[in-house]
């Protein structure tokens, strides 16, 4: 009996165990055939098909931030640009003053040194200057070119000459270069033939 009595129970017992455990199938089977389920897997499975279709591409855009670089990076370009071509222009401007200086210079010398009158000649539409006794020198292209001197009588058109004597003494005059925003003047003083160079087209 008591053997008896003690298999009914594991037989109560199993065969609850087995209904609990169809229960737990059927629900499970449920949950996966119910349509909410069903799109969770689904659209993420579209979406990607759509996404990696051939001719599509994901996009991807520019905040607000990354486009206000961008803006300042341009700016500091140019304007480092700007600063570096008027420093250019501005150097080969000063350059081409100080090698009229020297030259005028080196024209009083001669004058002095030989007693004989010796010319320092710029041909304004070669945009050169010539030093007795030397190769021309050509001047930078962009300058503008503006010379005033004493009228010689032989001199060509286009061609400016200044004359400097035996005594040291000059026929006077200045020679003005120039581009935007920038120009140098060499000033011969006619009494003493002393060159000076100085910033601005007026004396």
């Amino acid at each position: 009996m008591i053997t008896a009595t003690g298999n009914k129970a594991a037989n109560r017992k199993s065969t609850r165990i087995a209904r609990t455990r169809r229960r737990f199938l059927l629900l499970d089977s449920r949950v996966r055939r119910s349509p909410s389920n069903s799109a969770l897997g689904v659209l993420p499975r579209a979406f990607n098909r759509a996404r990696d279709a051939s001719g599509i591409a994901p996009t991807h855009g520019f905040t607000l931030i990354e486009m206000l670089a961008v803006i300042v990076l341009i700016a500091i370009a140019v304007t480092l640009t700007a600063v570096s071509l008027h420093g250019r222009a501005r150097g080969e401007l000063d350059a081409a003053a100080q090698g009229i200086a020297a030259g005028l210079r080196d024209t009083r010398t001669r004058a002095m040194a030989t007693g004989k009158a010796q010319w320092f000649t710029l041909d304004l539409r070669r945009h050169t200057y010539t030093t007795p006794g030397r190769d021309p020198r050509s001047l930078p292209a962009q300058a503008t070119l503006d010379v005033t001197a004493a009228k010689v009588g032989d001199a060509q058109p286009g061609i400016a000459r200044i004359g400097y004597f035996p005594d040291g003494s000059s026929s006077g005059g200045h020679v003005v270069l120039s581009e935007p925003h920038v120009a140098l003047r060499v000033n011969v003083d006619w009494l003493t033939g002393a060159v000076t160079v100085m910033n601005g087209a007026q004396p």
